[in-house]
């Protein structure tokens, strides 16, 4: 028997005491819109009960707008505000797109006019340039034209998932909330994508409860040849219902259909033909839940913008760094004159897509595993290159920066998913002697508030001696 030492500080029977509840939290008051924040919702001050200055970011707000809200949460220096009552509205507000805009937290910007949203989107890649160091005037010939997806061309979602009480919702969570908003209307997915929705609710509904409790969240991405679907549960499905995800695929033509239980990997419930994504006219197999870009425009203004900025670019000898299955790898391989590749990824599924798919094409790429945040390109991995493109996720590249800054090419390509961090990174890599030479902004989430970044970078010879 294990004896337990009494901790000669604890008080017994004292019950630890539950976490006081923030007294601002429901709080109201009457302000006026400032500007639009980076989030896309509305920045304001409010007085506070005490006469102190309070922070409030609203939704469905424009510039000038005379508001009373209601403080809903904290958030960083301030708090998320309910809209209550819209008292004066400062100018004309584009009608929604989506009947779900007030409720859906996925869209934020929907009431903005086209030529103000575009504006916005611009000033966010503006505003990025600038803190990594380069002065307003400089920043702003810099950054080129907003390149925008047309709406429903999203070809990539995440539904969340509840079955309860009160029926089947697939769709989004709401604002202010962990409530799945059922989505049935949606103006930024594409209509397979819809299609799919609409039809799997269906499903869920003739489905054991109990066995569709289970599911939490289905990713579905359109491929070339179909979609490819991956249900997130907390168990494995039964033979029940097995059988009638193959039958669910069957009906609707899905090109794959698997099923994830924490961090298992993924298991092939019915799989009808292999999902393909084309690149310079390879052929790639899309392993399950494979990343693409999020929409098939945004992802040709990219490979776009790549191939003209090769033409002004002498290279032979080639680096794609965070390459994914090679959404820009066969650009610089085979855009133009032939160039020769080193495509590094640290996901070992997307790499033998990517192996495949060369193999079978015969392209100057060689493909490497590599986990570019603990092993980066060094010096001896860089030498011999005259170009190296980064497109990391959402946490950028700093540690690749930091070995590029000192031991990389003349020229650089960066694109990014997070302003923040490309900031960061262009900074390291001006403090090294590269200069930004073209910035171009990339919506592939329209009327959120994302944005993706190209860059071109040039570091002078001169600079290196």
């Amino acid at each position: 028997m294990k004896h337990h030492h009494r901790n000669p500080r604890a008080r017994g029977g004292r019950r630890k005491s539950a976490p006081r509840r923030d007294p601002l939290i429901g709080f109201e008051a009457t302000t006026t819109i400032r500007e639009i924040g980076a989030r896309g919702d509305g920045i304001a001050s409010i007085t506070g009960p005490d006469g102190s200055s309070i922070i409030a970011y609203v939704d469905c707000v424009l510039p000038g707008d005379e508001v009373r809200v209601a403080l809903r949460q904290k958030r960083g220096d301030g708090y998320g505000a309910e809209l209550v009552e819209l008292i004066a509205r400062s100018a004309p507000a584009s009608a929604p797109r989506c009947s779900h805009y007030e409720s859906c937290g996925g869209c934020a910007l929907q009431h903005l006019d086209d030529d103000s949203y575009r504006d916005w989107k611009r000033q966010k890649a503006i505003i990025a340039v600038q803190r990594a160091g380069i002065d307003p005037d400089e920043a702003e010939e810099l950054v080129g034209a907003v390149e925008i997806s047309p709406p429903a061309s999203r070809r990539r979602a995440g539904f969340a998932v509840h079955v309860g009480a009160t029926g089947v919702h697939v769709g989004f969570h709401g604002r202010f909330s962990h409530t799945v908003v059922n989505i049935t209307d949606c103006a930024v997915l594409h209509s397979d994508l819809m299609a799919f929705r609409d039809a799997f609710e269906t499903f869920l509904g003739k489905c054991d409860p109990d066995a569709a409790k289970t599911i939490k969240e289905v990713f579905a991405t359109r491929a070339d040849n179909g979609l490819d679907v991956v249900i997130h549960a907390g168990v494995e499905p039964g033979l029940d219902m097995r059988q009638d995800l193959a039958e669910f695929a069957e009906n609707l033509d899905l090109a794959r259909l698997s099923w994830k239980v924490g961090d298992a990997n993924d298991e092939p419930v019915a799989a009808r033909r292999t999902p393909i994504v084309a690149f310079e006219g390879i052929d790639v197999p899309v392993p399950p839940g494979g990343f693409l870009q999020a929409t098939q425009s945004g992802e040709a203004s990219l490979v776009n913008a790549i191939k003209t900025a090769l033409q002004r670019i002498p290279t032979r000898h080639v680096a794609d760094l965070f390459c994914g299955i090679g959404s820009f790898t066969f650009a610089l391989a085979l855009g133009g004159d032939r160039r020769n590749v080193v495509a590094v990824e640290s996901d070992p599924r997307a790499v033998r897509s990517l192996q495949y798919a060369v193999g079978q094409s015969s392209s100057p790429i060689k493909v490497v595993e590599r986990d570019l945040f603990r092993r980066p390109l060094d010096k001896s991995d860089l030498s011999g290159l005259d170009l190296v493109l980064f497109d990391p996720p959402r946490a950028g590249a700093l540690a690749q920066c930091e070995y590029l800054a000192v031991d990389g090419p003349e020229w650089l390509i960066a694109v990014s998913c997070n302003p923040a961090t490309f900031s960061r990174d262009i900074r390291v890599l001006r403090n090294g002697g590269y200069e930004l030479k073209q910035v171009v902004p990339v919506d592939q989430f329209l009327w959120s508030s994302h944005l993706e970044l190209f860059a071109v970078l040039h570091r002078p010879k001169s600079a290196l001696l």
